[in-house]
């Protein structure tokens, strides 16, 4: 029985490295996103991603030197995609109250969509590391930029700037609310529609926009 198993895992590993090397490289990470966000960075190990992804060990280091850089690469990625989708969703919206509309959903429809790698990016084990803190910070002002070049109003930009990490820190909050709630009453469902999702994406963009609406340039005051 057990030479049948080696033999299983050996036909999978010459398979995997008969993919081209971006593929093999996709597949990798597809693998250590779903470790890293189901037991951390410390507790899973390259072993444990090479043998999921049906591959040797020493192929990962073909792609990344160290677990190290295979973890921050994926933080980038998962950060870019996150921008991107709240980019893509806001483009083209004929109104202020349209963009926030549909910036809140597509960050909600991302959440759910890419529960592993929202994750990573918003769990907590992950901030108590320096070198990770300063890669999630430097996303976080990333999606910040997006957000206050998206908010119009007759205020400075460091008004512009603050009222941007309100949107952001009342969008994060109620994700993760929705998500545990998720987890815990009825685990079995996955349609974002299904899990109400748009009602909450909805409702936390109103409030939004009810706040964002009366902002005014205080008298006198130009920060």
């Amino acid at each position: 029985m057990e030479s049948k198993i080696h033999e299983v895992v050996d036909q999978n590993s010459e398979r995997q490295l008969r993919l081209p090397g971006d593929q093999r490289k996709r597949l990798l990470l597809k693998h250590a996103l779903w470790h890293f966000s189901q037991k951390g960075f410390h507790a899973t190990s390259m072993q444990e991603i090479a043998t999921s992804a049906g591959i040797t060990k020493p192929v990962i280091y073909q792609h990344f030197a160290s677990k190290r850089a295979l973890y921050l690469e994926l933080l980038n990625l998962v950060g870019i995609e996150l921008c991107n989708v709240i980019r893509d969703a806001t483009t083209g919206a004929k109104t202020v109250h349209e963009r926030v509309s549909r910036g809140y959903m597509s960050y909600f429809q991302f959440a759910h969509d890419n529960r592993a790698g929202y994750e990573l990016l918003f769990g907590s084990g992950q901030r108590l590391d320096v070198e990770f803190q300063m890669e999630i910070s430097r996303i976080e002002n990333e999606i910040s930029d997006l957000v206050t070049s998206q908010i119009d109003a007759d205020i400075s930009e460091a008004h512009r700037r603050f009222l941007a990490l309100g949107v952001i820190s009342l969008a994060e909050g109620t994700v993760r609310r929705w998500l545990r709630e998720i987890e815990t009453s009825d685990p079995g469902v996955t349609s974002f529609t299904d899990t109400n999702g748009p009602m909450w994406a909805t409702r936390v963009a109103e409030l939004a926009w009810a706040g964002l609406r009366g902002i005014q340039r205080e008298p006198g005051n130009d920060s």
